[in-house]
């Protein structure tokens, strides 16, 4: 769903109505539990089993004005529980401690907060007003720790393309995006998800995060799979122990976190099939894990940053042997500024272990750099027509082989990536078409260079004073 500033215009009036001396993460967690408090509690009540629906509590604040607070908090109460296979536990009031002693400031924020919903709530499907929150709280803060943006998440399940009967399972799930969105996958694509009449999607996630965690529970609830996760969200560490249960899936999705340190023990870990990866990276380390969790006809597609398409030493070796076991079917550059977090450019590989006979011992390249369209300063998204574009092109390649496109796409030869000592930047193979320039355009790059240059001396310096105060220098 394509969000509109009205849209979400909302949280940020949500926000503006907490007190300020709340953290971000406990404002968050606030928002977030009474948006699911919001979204389940909509029934008739008939189907509440006692428990206050949504349009009792708006009645009870509206007739209480100086005690909204305590309805809010027996109705959190009441809403958490089972669903499915996930414990919900929404239960804020060590949140709620952290706003001001005054009563009144807590009512007012609450009140405001339960108005803002009641509007907000009324259009969408359920999941929407939810996945709005997430969308605008990795925009808000440095660190996407647990969200993946929605037009890289379509993509990337475009590539998967998966269907009913498909365990889809991701390592590092976050908030769940990856698997809320190849369910609606399936639906849109004539399938049920959770349909028990025929082949059903199962999804399968794993999140070392306790907060993450349990956002993504929500996430999944609010969507309506509940059912389609055989157990819990999984909580060991994916790169020590491998996927929660030992089980093999026929798709993997993942958008691990990009070049972070390895763990400091590797006891037990089982799954270097291509080598160790360096203790200072540990992006193939996620790709042999991937790999590892993947059935003997699976494909996955990981999201990794661009150097480790090309670093040397270890990492070099892994992709000799990647490619050398001819599980590498694409590798596709991402445009820049796709990230809240990070300015880092990353690439989607698609991996496979049952290529096709036209596919064998080669690799397909796409160069998709100069896609998306700029939403704001240093910052870019994927149209819905770049995402099936990269989709569309590689699934046409993957099933009956597809022509190359000048500046867009090319299958190479293992011999000739060996040749270039195993660099897998698309760039390298398919080289951008020169286009003519605009008059006024190049002036115009230069200053936006010049602006982002700057922006980073600023960006800096601002670190530099917070080391320098950790360090009482």
């Amino acid at each position: 769903m394509e969000e509109t500033r009205s849209q979400v215009d909302w949280l940020t009036r949500a926000v503006e109505a907490l007190p300020d001396e709340m953290t971000f993460d406990a404002m968050q967690q606030l928002i977030l539990s009474m948006v699911f408090l919001r979204q389940v509690s909509d029934v008739p009540e008939g189907e509440a089993q006692g428990r206050p629906t949504w349009e009792e509590l708006v009645g009870q604040v509206a007739g209480k004005p100086d005690l909204v607070h305590q309805p809010v908090q027996r109705a959190l109460r009441a809403w958490s529980g089972s669903y499915g296979k996930f414990r919900i536990d929404l239960d804020n009031e060590a949140v709620l401690g952290q706003m001001r002693s005054d009563s009144r400031v807590v009512d007012r924020a609450l009140r405001d907060l339960i108005a803002l919903l009641d509007r907000a709530g009324r259009a969408g499907a359920k999941g929407d007003l939810y996945d709005q929150c997430l969308a605008r709280f990795s925009e808000d803060r440095v660190g996407g720790d647990y969200y993946t943006p929605r037009d890289v998440v379509r993509t990337m399940v475009g590539l998967m393309a998966p269907a009913p009967g498909d365990e889809v399972y991701d390592p590092a799930c976050g908030s769940a995006g990856l698997l809320t969105e190849a369910a609606r996958y399936v639906e849109t694509h004539g399938g049920r998800p959770a349909d028990r009449t025929g082949p059903v999607l199962r999804l399968f996630g794993q999140d070392i995060n306790a907060r993450t965690r349990s956002i993504a529970a929500m996430n999944l609830i609010l969507h309506g799979l509940e059912d389609t996760l055989p157990r819990d969200i999984g909580t060991d560490n994916s790169l020590l122990h491998g996927s929660d249960a030992g089980e093999k899936y026929s798709v993997v999705l993942a958008n691990p976190p990009f070049s972070m340190r390895m763990p400091l023990t590797d006891a037990g870990f089982v799954f270097w099939r291509y080598g160790p990866p360096p203790k200072s990276k540990a992006d193939l380390a996620w790709v042999q894990h991937v790999l590892g969790a993947l059935k003997a006809d699976g494909r996955a597609a990981i999201l990794l940053p661009n150097g480790a398409a090309f670093r040397g030493g270890a990492e070099r070796r892994i992709r000799a042997g990647l490619l050398y076991d001819d599980v590498v079917a694409a590798v596709i550059q991402l445009p820049s500024g796709l990230f809240s977090h990070t300015r880092v450019p990353a690439c989607l590989w698609v991996f496979s272990k049952s290529k096709r006979a036209h596919a064998a011992t080669r690799v397909l390249f796409i160069n998709a750099q100069d896609t998306g369209v700029q939403v704001s300063r240093g910052r870019r998204t994927l149209t819905g027509a770049d995402a099936e574009r990269i989709a569309s092109t590689f699934n046409s390649w993957s099933k009956h082989d597809a022509a190359d496109v000048p500046g867009w796409c090319r299958t190479v030869a293992l011999e000739e990536v060996e040749a270039a000592d195993f660099d897998l930047q698309p760039a390298r193979y398919v080289a951008p078409v020169a286009a003519e320039t605009a008059p006024g355009e190049d002036e115009r790059r230069v200053r936006e260079l010049t602006e982002e240059l700057y922006e980073h001396f600023a960006e800096a310096s601002r670190l530099e004073h917070e080391l320098r105060d950790v360090l009482g220098t």
